[in-house]
C-alpha cells in the first residue's frame, strides 16, 4: 500500500489529482502540442493574459464557466464529455460513477467461478461503445510505445471522432492562430530585447 502513503504525501504539495478538469485540460493540451497562451488565445482571452486563464484552470484554482469550456474543446478538437472532473482515484468518487452507470445505463455486478465482473444489460448502447472501445484499444497494442501512447490517448478524448468539413476547417485556423501567436511572441521579445539594450 506505498502508492497510498505517495498519494496522501502529494496531497499535502499542492498536488493536483489527473483525473481532474485542470489536469485533462493540461494533459489534451500538452499532447495537441499548445503552449498555454496558444490555447488561451484560440479560447478568445487576450494576449496578454492568455497563459495565466490557462494556468489557472490546470491548477484547478478556476473552473471554467460553460462558455469558455465549450471554446476550449473546440480548441482541443475532443468532445464536451472530455473535460469533466473524474477523480477516479477517489474510491468513493469511483464507486458513486459505478452507481451511476447502474442507475443510468444498466451495469450491474455479477459473479463468475473465477471472481467478480462488470456488465452492462443486453440492450444498453454501452454495448456498442465497448465494441468500437475494443477496435480503438487494438489498434494501438500493448506495450504502447510513446508515440503509440500519445495517439491512443488522444483518440479516447477524441471519441466519437467524426471528423466533417466544419472540424477540418477549424483545425485549420487553429493553425492559422497558433502561426500568428508564434509571430507576435517573436514581435515581442524582439521589442524586450531592444528595451534591454536601450538601457
Amino acid at each position: 500500500m506505498d502508492w497510498i502513503k505517495q498519494i496522501i504525501e502529494c496531497k499535502k504539495e499542492n498536488w493536483v489529482s489527473p483525473g481532474s478538469l485542470g489536469q485533462k485540460i493540461k494533459k489534451i493540451r500538452m499532447l495537441r502540442k499548445y503552449t498555454q497562451k496558444e490555447l488561451g488565445v484560440m479560447c478568445g482571452f487576450s494576449f496578454s493574459s492568455a497563459d495565466v486563464r490557462i494556468a489557472q484552470y490546470e491548477k484547478n484554482k478556476k473552473i471554467p464557466r460553460e462558455k469558455i469550456l465549450k471554446d476550449m474543446c473546440n480548441a482541443l478538437g475532443v468532445g464536451e464529455g472530455a473535460l469533466i472532473h473524474a477523480d477516479m482515484l477517489s474510491y468513493q468518487e469511483m464507486f458513486y460513477a459505478l452507481f451511476d452507470m447502474e442507475d443510468f445505463h444498466g451495469l450491474r455486478p455479477v459473479k463468475k467461478e473465477d471472481g467478480y465482473y462488470l456488465k452492462f444489460d443486453s440492450d444498453s448502447i454501452i454495448n456498442d461503445f465497448l465494441e468500437e472501445w475494443y477496435k480503438m484499444y487494438r489498434k494501438y497494442p500493448s506495450p504502447r510505445g510513446d508515440d503509440e501512447e500519445e495517439k491512443y490517448t488522444l483518440c479516447r478524448y477524441e471519441y466519437p471522432n467524426q471528423i466533417t468539413e466544419v472540424s477540418q476547417y477549424e483545425l485549420l485556423k487553429r493553425k492559422a492562430l497558433q502561426a500568428e501567436i508564434k509571430n507576435l511572441q517573436v514581435k515581442i521579445d524582439t521589442l524586450e530585447k531592444k528595451n534591454k539594450e536601450g538601457d
